[in-house]
């Protein structure tokens, strides 16, 4: 019980520190994505009914399944299609905790600019370490992980964002986050400095 209280005090952290309309978020799809990720996964980790509850507050069923698939990649669960004035969202809830946003368009460096704000109100004790990721990293799109846990705790949460810039994929953002085990936490290396 004590280990499942980690990951939950961290989003507790992480919510109260960035309000879902932060004064110095840009006004563009950026910021609309990390107002959907903020108000949803974020807000609602650790207890799926809240993203349902969001959902259904904004008047949103669920899609088909066949449809929910495309977001929830095989694992049981439920997902959303959203549309914003910046474009085309969905959020994906797994029955397994794994909470997604998505966005058919985006534009790559305000999104990671927008998750790095985010990241960058995890309020001391806690820390934020960029990971190594197994997620697609190839010309056009780039996969970059953090995660998120107290000191010497044994889980923590791991924020993931995939980007792409290539106009032809059907979806060019996607930011997750799960409750992990802090062992999975390797992190980049950092380049020497000359």
């Amino acid at each position: 019980m004590r280990n499942l209280l980690y990951p939950a005090a961290v989003m507790a952290a992480l919510a109260l520190s960035s309000p879902a309309g932060a004064a110095d978020a840009p006004a563009d799809g950026a910021a609309d994505f990390g107002r959907l990720f903020t108000n949803t996964c974020l807000a609602a980790f650790g207890d799926a009914r809240k993203v349902e509850q969001f959902m259904e507050t904004n008047g949103l069923a669920p899609l088909p399944a066949g449809s929910a698939q495309s977001f929830l990649l095989g694992k049981a669960g439920k997902a959303w299609a959203i549309s914003l004035g910046s474009g085309n969202y969905a959020v994906a809830q797994t029955d397994d905790g794994v909470c997604a946003v998505f966005a058919r368009q985006a534009q790559p460096d305000a999104l990671v600019a927008e998750f790095q704000r985010l990241l960058n109100s995890v309020p001391a004790p806690l820390q934020v370490t960029e990971v190594k990721t197994s997620g697609p990293n190839r010309e056009g799109t780039h996969t970059r992980s953090w995660g998120v846990n107290a000191p010497d705790a044994p889980s923590g949460v791991l924020f993931t964002l995939t980007t792409s810039n290539d106009p032809s994929m059907p979806l060019q953002a996607m930011a997750s986050m799960a409750s992990v085990s802090t062992s999975e936490f390797i992190p980049v290396a950092t380049p020497k400095q000359r």
